[in-house]
């Protein structure tokens, strides 16, 4: 029998599993059947414990302390009696037990605490911050007769400040994880182990944000975390991928698109919508074409990376230009200097003796350039506005085409005139 004929008849195994008497289970252990419900982790009962604790104590503590404020002693100093009020024991309970528990819930909470039971324990936490805020209004003005005294009423200024702190301690970045379903490894501490270099470069910048979310939530300061999180972050990293994006087309060439997003680690549409923003915002000039884009010019001046100029001088090399086209880049490339001295920009571009640095001016789209003499300067200089010749870079080179005679004083040569043959008669 052929090989052929044998590909062609199923065999009786086959035939047993299309019919559903033999069960193929996979091979890999870490593969779980559909059908098989995903493992729960077990409920953290020690958090909800011990947050109940700290409730019961917040409360027991600060209804003793507003009943009975402490111990009063008499002392009599140069025959005046003065009373000094010393806290009862409790309120160590108050000061280290409370406040070290809750700061280990804390890091619990944040580090070892399932996404699914998150809420459960930010509920109680937020009761015993609103027992801890509640209950301390009492002790400003409590039952006695004798008040307390100022260093023991610092005292518990103080206590209530630090419990403060202990209680509402990253209560922003618990807000924050309550509602991500990720670890906190996953949602802060994400590392981009996969993709390429590019990749890489702008996804740092969600490590650096969960490494600011817990340092300013020890010190905190956590509305600066959430500033940078919520306002910063994602601009700055819209612009890094803006830059790589630019990065990697060409001039006058086709570049695929889905290439570059493969490179850089984020999808072809995310990559056509930027390049979209940035023609729409005049900051490029973009062919797009079937399969990817045709870089065709830079205006602003942000974007004009060290890799884009590299890439704009071999194009310029490759490129048959006018003696004037190349007078017009070499303008554009002064301008990055802001300003030069008038003497020095006229011998560089080689402006003829008799045609004036004004008219140059007049003749330049507006705002590209400016001469001015500054106070305490003995030279006149030109100022330049890079971003502006850059965006009006077509607008430059038509000037310098067009008036090229006059600004460097050349002439074309005229050809001598047809002279009619004599008639012999």
């Amino acid at each position: 029998m052929s090989a052929k004929n044998e590909g062609s008849i199923p065999s009786a195994k086959l035939k047993e599993i299309e019919e559903g008497k033999v069960v193929v289970k996979p091979n890999n252990n870490k593969q779980r059947l559909v059908d098989t419900p995903a493992k729960k982790k077990s409920f953290p009962f020690y958090l909800f414990i011990s947050e109940i604790i700290i409730l019961v104590l917040v409360i027991i503590c600060f209804s003793l302390m507003s009943v009975e404020p402490g111990l009063f002693f008499e002392i009599y100093h140069d025959g005046i009696s003065y009373f000094i009020q010393s806290p009862l024991p409790w309120t160590l309970v108050l000061t280290f037990a409370i406040p070290a528990l809750a700061l280990l819930n804390t890091y619990f909470y944040i580090f070892r605490l399932d996404s699914i039971h998150r809420s459960k324990i930010y509920i109680v936490r937020f009761l015993n911050i609103t027992a801890l805020i509640t209950l301390a209004f009492p002790l400003a003005d409590p039952p006695s007769s004798y008040g307390y005294s100022i260093p023991v009423y610092g005292f518990l200024i103080g206590i209530y400040v630090f419990m403060n702190y202990c209680f509402v301690n990253h209560i922003v970045l618990k807000t924050y994880l309550l509602t991500k379903k990720e670890t906190t490894k996953n949602s802060l501490f994400r590392k981009a182990i996969a993709g390429s270099p590019a990749e890489l470069e702008w996804r740092k910048y969600h490590t650096i944000s969960g490494y600011l979310a817990i340092i300013t939530g020890v010190l905190f300061i956590q509305f600066f975390w959430l500033l940078y999180h919520v306002f910063m972050r994602p601009s700055v990293v819209r612009k890094v991928k803006r830059k790589l994006i630019i990065n990697s087309l060409n001039f006058e060439e086709e570049v695929n698109l889905s290439t570059v997003a493969l490179d850089l680690g984020i999808s072809l549409e995310e990559t056509i919508f930027l390049l979209k923003q940035l023609q729409l915002k005049r900051h490029l000039n973009i062919e797009f074409t079937r399969y990817g884009a045709v870089l065709k010019e830079v205006r602003k001046a942000k974007w004009f990376t060290f890799v884009i100029q590299e890439k704009y001088d071999a194009f310029l090399n490759k490129q048959k230009m006018t003696e004037y086209e190349l007078k017009a880049n070499r303008f554009i490339e002064l301008t990055e200097r802001i300003k030069l001295k008038l003497s020095d920009f006229r011998k560089v571009l080689e402006i003829d003796e008799n045609f004036s640095s004004d008219d140059l001016l007049l003749l330049l789209p507006p705002k590209v350039a400016k001469i001015r003499k500054p106070m305490f300067y003995t030279h006149t200089h030109i100022f330049f506005n890079h971003d502006q010749a850059l965006l009006l870079r077509e607008k430059i080179t038509k000037t310098f085409v067009e008036n090229g005679d006059r600004i460097f004083g050349k002439k074309t040569p005229k050809t001598p005139a047809k002279t009619k043959p004599k008639s012999t008669k």
